[in-house]
């Protein structure tokens, strides 16, 4: 009976033994499976198995949770609350204009003509109406016109981020000036584009026509100041030639004094006269005295009378004839006087020439600079919009968040790494 017994025993000892390996068995293959559904977290595991996990474990659980609520939560929170609820409405008008030219004294372009470049002098200009649109300059001429930008970007009604700080520098407005007010322009047509934002219509569209109109004059103000240089330097040329003609009318006037001739025609003229009827009474002389000759002795007093007569004539025609041209010694002929008056003259002359070219130049200088050469011609007039277009809600709203998701997961592999190293 005690045989059977134990038989007995070990017959139910075997079967709990294989009851028992089948649930260890049960077991394992539970666990084997929540390991591969689970995550390669090392804490998931210790909870599969029912381990505790390690201090560097739970770190790196709360630092994955602390990361993604400072760089998801919080950004996606702050972009929806700001873009969505608090940020101010912004309008943007805009215009087109080009620099345009209003006289033919700038020149003429044959380059631009062919190719239809804007000319080097329009280009120019253009660049100095744009760097004068994003320049303190501009600023100060609109603070002459009385328009406060402070109390058009830094009004109370404005959201915080966006509005004009109150204590904002020069420097601070520019900043700020240039991020509310960009350019564009086409090199080839020399077109320029303004976008103005503000945070009302009205005050963007004044905003771009105050500056077309200081542009405008800045340009024109440039070149006026170019034009004070040209008249200035016309007026000295001016009063170098009218000082030249009264020098060559004085050194001809002294001279006419000094020989006591008007004109060398009208001098020469007079001894030619002169000359003549000296011919003509000695031609009478010499014919009497001829004819008396064969009739009466040449030693006879009324033909040495005659002879004297002669020589005395022939003596006046030849002083007559030096005072016209040859060789008289020291004493000055008609013919130097004449030399010396033609150059006189021909002196005078040139400077008369030039003395009415810089008075016709100088006219023309100062008619030109009276008027406006240059404008800006807005073929886009600045309107009131109707609705704001700033700023982009939805899609900075999705920038924030896609970059925070890009940034979370940057660091989140950052900290996979550092863990790994630090284990192993």
């Amino acid at each position: 009976m005690m045989q059977t017994g134990h038989g007995e025993n070990d017959v139910h000892n075997q079967q709990a033994g294989v009851q028992a390996s089948r649930e260890v068995s049960a077991r394992l293959t539970a666990a084997a499976r929540l390991l591969r559904l689970s995550t390669s977290s090392r804490s998931n595991i210790f909870k599969v198995v029912g381990l505790r996990p390690r201090m560097l474990d739970r770190l790196f659980q709360l630092a994955s949770i602390l990361l993604f609520v400072f760089c998801v939560i919080v950004p996606a929170i702050t972009a929806i609350g700001y873009y969505g609820y608090l940020a101010s409405d912004q309008y943007e008008s805009e215009t087109r204009f080009t620099v345009r030219s209003s006289s033919p004294a700038l020149g003429s372009d044959q380059l631009g003509e062919a190719t239809g470049i804007p000319s080097a002098k329009i280009v120019q200009d253009t660049q100095i109406a744009l760097n004068f649109i994003s320049s303190h300059e501009m600023l100060d001429v609109l603070a002459e016109r009385n328009i406060d930008l402070h109390q058009v970007f830094g009004r109370e009604s404005i959201d915080w981020w966006a509005r004009l700080p109150e204590d904002a520098s020069r420097e601070d407005l520019l900043e700020y000036w240039k991020h509310m007010v960009s350019t564009t322009v086409n090199p080839s047509s020399g077109i320029v584009t303004v976008y103005v934002r503000a945070f009302s219509a009205e005050d963007s569209a004044m905003l771009v026509r105050e500056i077309l109109s200081a542009s405008e004059y800045a340009v024109n103000r440039v070149n006026d100041r170019i034009w004070k240089d040209v008249i200035a330097t016309s007026n000295t040329n001016l009063e170098n030639a009218k000082k030249q003609l009264q020098e060559a009318r004085e050194a001809l006037a002294s001279a006419r004094n000094r020989d006591g001739l008007l004109t060398v025609e009208s001098s020469s003229a007079i001894l030619t006269n002169l000359i003549s009827a000296m011919e003509t009474e000695r031609l009478n002389l010499q014919h009497r005295y001829d004819a008396q000759l064969s009739l009466v002795s040449a030693d006879a007093p009324q033909m040495l009378v005659l002879k004297r007569e002669i020589d005395s004539k022939e003596q006046q025609i030849a002083e007559l004839k030096s005072q016209v041209a040859g060789s008289s010694g020291d004493k000055r002929n008609l013919a130097d006087v004449s030399q010396e008056m033609s150059q006189l003259q021909l002196a005078q002359s040139l400077a008369e020439q030039q003395f009415s070219a810089s008075l016709g130049t100088f006219e023309q200088i100062q008619f030109v600079s009276r008027q406006q050469l240059l404008y800006l011609e807005s073929f886009l007039e600045p309107r009131v919009p109707d609705e704001a277009m700033y700023p982009k809600r939805v899609l900075l709203i999705v920038l924030i968040l896609t970059a925070s998701l890009i940034i979370w997961g940057a660091l989140l592999g950052i900290l996979y790494a550092v863990r790994n190293q630090i284990s192993n």
